[in-house]
């Protein structure tokens, strides 16, 4: 029965470390060598036909999960001899255990561990039973479960109730399996110490198949080519732009330059006399000096100046005052201010009906051409 018993725990044993971490649907963060480990006290009894009464005891374990379903770890429990027995401990168990968390395994890793989960425990160990003189070793084999209530913002804590059922065999005969068994029930808390991922239990990410990568890949080096053609773009649009920039201040500059010098033909500045005069009046003389300034500033520019009388008087004298006041405004462009005699073309038109004022017609009318 020693050798059945021992064929099945390991059997089941090996079948727990060949639990597929490929069940999972996603990838696991934060299983390094050095993370999720964890450490925890427990109190509680035992219970053995061999004992007269239940007995109180003490156990320490430290332990890795491997992966959200598999964990394994190391414990010592020992009962507390409270009978008038010269020894304070009866035995000591030390056991390698293996874990499977059901939640995990039947609901899949959540990225957290629940408030809840339930853990089936197999494991083998030595058990030392002490003798008033001696010490009796065995082989020792655990079947049990454990019901974990994880606690703590970053799930940190773990306090548990473990039941167990525990087989000794000593292979000596002296005592049966049924004397030999104990019953464990134990509870306690459990620290689980921070991971390389700053928490203090695994994380999930989205797990990518090989042809996912390479198509991920290839649009990732599509989007950088993307890229580089974009900001080409944008150099060759910015250089553009500074082109254009420059042309714009350049233009700028240039109309700056050239302010008061631009020429509307369409506008055709006066020059008014007095009744029947041809003397240009002082009060006029800022005009035209503001057309010969132009045309200094634009030596292709040319002007036709024509003379006008109003109405009243006769009309050859009227036409006579008109040529006058013509030739007038061009002595004054030639003698005063230095124009060329042969871009003013000056003409007497008579009678003027410019204005609908027939005294605002005692002028001359400048027009400007090249």
């Amino acid at each position: 029965m020693y050798i059945k018993m021992k064929k099945t725990i390991l059997t089941l044993l090996a079948a727990v470390m060949l639990l597929p971490v490929s069940a999972q649907q996603k990838m696991v963060t934060g299983n390094k060598f050095f993370d999720n480990w964890y450490s925890g006290v427990m109190v509680g009894t035992v219970h053995s036909p061999y004992f007269d009464k239940m007995r109180p005891a003490l156990g320490v374990e430290l332990g890795k999960q491997i992966t959200p379903v598999l964990g394994v770890s190391f414990e010592g429990i020992t009962g507390i001899n409270t009978t008038a027995s010269s020894t304070a401990f009866d035995d000591l168990n030390l056991t390698l255990n293996g874990k499977i968390n059901f939640m995990n395994l039947f609901g899949g890793y959540l990225g957290q561990p629940r408030l809840f989960e339930i853990e089936g425990i197999v494991g083998a160990g030595l058990f030392n039973e002490f003798q008033k003189n001696h010490i009796d070793n065995a082989f020792s084999m655990r079947a049990g479960g454990s019901f974990n209530f994880n606690l703590g913002k970053g799930k940190q804590w773990t306090i548990k109730v473990r039941p167990a059922y525990v087989a000794v065999i000593d292979g000596s005969g002296t005592r049966d399996l049924y004397n030999a068994s104990r019953f464990e029930l134990m509870g306690g808390v459990t620290y689980h110490f921070k991971c390389s991922n700053g928490k203090h239990h695994m994380s999930t990410t989205t797990g990518y198949s090989q042809d996912e990568v390479d198509r991920l890949n290839e649009q990732i080096n599509e989007m950088r080519s993307k890229v580089n053609d974009l900001e080409n773009n944008v150099t060759a649009a910015q250089q553009t732009n500074e082109a254009l920039q420059n042309e714009l201040n350049n233009c700028r500059k240039n109309a700056e330059m050239n302010k008061g010098n631009q020429l509307d033909y369409t506008m055709e500045p006066v020059v008014s006399f007095r009744q029947n005069y041809a003397l240009l009046e002082k009060s006029q003389f800022s005009n035209l000096e503001n057309i010969a300034n132009f045309m200094k500033n634009n030596p292709d520019v040319k002007v036709k100046v024509q003379g006008y009388a109003s109405p009243e008087g006769r009309e050859e004298f009227n036409q006579k005052l008109s040529e006058e006041r013509a030739y007038t405004i061009k002595e004054i462009l030639v003698n005063k201010y230095g124009i060329e005699a042969d871009r003013i073309d000056a003409k007497g038109m008579g009678v003027g009906s410019n204005f609908s004022e027939p005294e605002m017609n005692r002028a001359a009318v400048i027009n400007f051409y090249k």
